[in-house]
């Protein structure tokens, strides 16, 4: 297997051509996953992520953040969600925005968090419709719940640039992807 430096670089080429179609690797690790058999499932994300895979970039920086098949590393989980979140991808945003209120792989910040977690929101409200499994709108709840939350934490100049944050990082990456 790749290691992750390498398939941090490797995403990165990726997503920056994606593709529509369809990888049956992704599938099979998911499969992997149902039998919690979480390393072949890093190897078959591995691969469909080289296609530019969002889930599959979500689903292994998940691995990475718990050590589930791989070896914990924080820093990759976030680089690979800062990736994903990058291409407006809903369920990394929210995960970049936890990275953020806890401080995994990244430095705390409240401010980031508060912001990444209210462009997950309206990325999970613009994906919601075409979503017949309700992820979307499971994990646009989970934001909101996470955002209400920071919110009480911020005092009013950072709750002001929170707030500023947020509506660019809506402005950028709250679109669809490519």
């Amino acid at each position: 297997m790749m290691t992750a430096r390498a398939l941090v670089v490797a995403v990165a080429m990726a997503v920056s051509g994606m593709s529509a179609a369809a990888d049956p690797t992704y599938n099979l690790g998911v499969d992997a996953w149902r039998k919690k058999d979480y390393a072949e499932a890093a190897r078959q994300w591995s691969l469909s992520v080289l296609t530019g895979d969002l889930d599959a970039i979500n689903n292994l920086a998940y691995l990475y953040a718990n050590g589930m098949g791989v070896t914990q590393n924080a820093d990759a989980a976030d680089k690979l969600w800062r990736l994903a979140a990058f291409s407006g991808h809903a369920e990394s945003q929210w995960h970049l925005a936890i990275s953020y209120e806890k401080g995994l792989g990244v430095p705390q910040d409240l401010v980031a968090a508060y912001a990444w977690y209210g462009c997950a929101i309206e990325s999970a409200k613009r994906l919601a419709p075409a979503d017949a499994s309700g992820t979307e709108a499971k994990i646009g709840g989970d934001a909101q719940a996470s955002f209400r939350a920071i919110k009480d934490k911020l005092d009013q100049s950072r709750l002001a640039r929170a707030e500023l944050l947020r509506a660019l990082l809506v402005q950028r990456y709250g679109i669809a992807a490519p």
